[in-house]
């Protein structure tokens, strides 16, 4: 998961890393906003007036609450859970999720309680949608990072149907009939592999008229063609059943990224002490991002109850001498996995939710890293 979104979370700190972490910090707020009853905007309110008592009783400023509770009260219909981000007087990330928080959170602390976010935030993986149909096709382009733009293909309007009208003319009309259906899939399947070479797609979700899709598929070019997902039915690019197709293709495809890394990190560490480019444990993960060093951080619970001590910039440690030691003078305890979180949007590491092994093996201190470089560059 690339987290690089993130960084306007932290952007005072990022541009004057000498700035004390501000006393009253971050508020972060998740929320049930599920739009399923017509009194679903007072229930939205208590629920918030509840959150807004136990913010003010942790240490957060009005003004900052008064931010909070204008973009938690925002109503957007599709979101049934949101996740709020705010500091200095100032909504830094608003973020919807799909289904209502797995636990409802309000909490006043130095980072901001971003990981609950992202261990529900659906994976977004670049794609393109294909719905094709005898008379045309409609191709959805899915990249990872902007909205989607879609592309309408006009084929050939007659023959498209094969007739039975015996005599001389019927194999003609039946084989005019299957040049233009053929000549549709063509012009289909072409703007099917320039949509995804724009977008980067990872791969393909085809539906439509069966005959039809079948030949797009087979006029695919070989790499795209591998990465095809089938959709049986003749609807639209954007309808639930190309929906349901991509997000199990996603969470797939996400697994397996994660299982991969896993292994990779299992392979790095069986490397001699010094030449190992992996980190394992706290201490060990925060020094690589701190460093540049940590190119992939696992985490194998997104419940986490560990601590680290946090400064400004990207400072953050096990232990607090080592802050010290750097120079930060008032460092403050937090959530570990908020530093983690931070180090990583600021670092460019990449985050990976990791299950437990089938025998319940865990990661030694619940997190380990994949590095650039030997473990020997650790400072």
């Amino acid at each position: 998961m690339d987290l690089g979104f993130l960084r306007t979370l932290y952007e005072n700190q990022q541009d004057e890393p000498q700035r004390p972490i501000s006393p009253s910090g971050y508020v972060s707020v998740y929320l049930d906003v599920s739009p399923g009853t017509e009194s679903a905007a007072t229930e939205v309110a208590l629920r918030w007036r509840s959150a807004r008592e136990r913010l003010t009783a942790g240490g957060a400023d009005e003004a900052t609450l008064d931010a909070t509770e204008q973009a938690v009260t925002e109503r957007v219909h599709s979101a049934r859970g949101r996740a709020v981000f705010a500091t200095g007087g100032a909504v830094r990330l608003n973020g919807t999720m799909p289904d209502p928080p797995a636990r409802e959170i309000s909490s006043c602390a130095p980072l901001p309680h971003v990981v609950p976010l992202l261990a529900q935030r659906p994976p977004r993986l670049a794609h393109v949608r294909v719905a094709a149909e005898r008379r045309g096709g409609r191709v959805l382009a899915v990249p990872s990072d902007r909205a989607a733009g879609a592309t309408d293909v006009t084929g050939e309007q007659w023959p498209v149907h094969k007739v039975s009208t015996g005599g001389w003319a019927e194999a003609r009309l039946q084989r005019s009939a299957e040049e233009t259906w053929a000549d549709t899939a063509k012009r289909i399947a072409e703007a099917a592999a320039v949509a995804a070479d724009r977008a980067r797609a990872e791969f393909v979700v085809v539906g439509g008229d069966v005959r039809e899709r079948s030949m797009v598929v087979d006029l695919l070019p070989v790499a795209l063609r591998d990465t095809v997902v089938i959709v049986d039915r003749e609807v639209g690019p954007d309808t639930p059943a190309f929906d349901e197709a991509t997000r199990t293709e996603t969470e797939r495809r996400a697994e397996a990224a994660s299982r991969a890394r896993l292994d990779e990190f299992r392979v790095r560490m069986d490397a001699p002490p010094g030449e190992r480019r992996a980190a394992e444990g706290l201490g060990d993960t925060l020094t690589a991002l701190r460093d540049g060093l940590a190119s992939d951080v696992l985490l194998d619970d997104p419940i986490w109850p560990a601590t680290a001590w946090v400064g400004p910039g990207l400072a953050a440690a096990a232990e607090r001498g080592q802050l010290t030691e750097l120079g930060v003078t008032e460092p403050a305890r937090d959530r570990a996995d908020a530093a983690l979180v931070r180090a990583m949007a600021g670092t460019g590491a990449e985050l990976h939710f990791i299950e437990a092994d089938a025998d319940g093996g865990r990661l030694h201190g619940g997190v380990a890293a994949l590095l650039r470089a030997p473990s020997a560059a650790l400072a």
